[in-house]
């Protein structure tokens, strides 16, 4: 990839979300950092299915749940932060069934690579 063509790299543009976002929070209200890690995550949703040319039954639970989620962020705060906390369980689960499965991996939830 040229660097000319880099800015239209997914990768690329969601590093350049995440930075922008982090700028963002030291101004904005303390709810909407975790509003715009879930949208960062939705972005990572399409990256993946991407990668795997396949729309993947779990991310699309996330995803919904997350679009659900970004509709409470002004108008529920109460109702987010369930929604964040359902974000978590589904996500773990996903770890717990592919750790039971597949077994531990050298990766980041994992001490030590052990």
């Amino acid at each position: 990839m040229s660097m000319a063509k880099i800015s239209e790299d997914e990768h690329f543009q969601l590093l350049a979300f995440l930075l922008t976002s982090a700028r963002g929070c030291v101004d904005e209200p303390a709810i909407y950092g975790p509003l715009r890690l879930i949208d960062a995550a939705e972005r990572l949703i399409n990256i993946i299915e991407g990668k795997h040319q396949r729309k993947v039954v779990e991310l699309e639970e996330i995803r919904e749940l997350i679009q659900k989620a970004r509709d409470y962020v002004v108008t529920n705060e109460e109702e987010f932060i369930k929604a964040l906390d359902q974000l978590t369980l589904k996500i773990s689960r996903i770890i717990k069934r592919d750790v039971i499965t597949f077994g531990p991996t050298n990766s980041q939830y994992t001490k030590n690579g052990k």
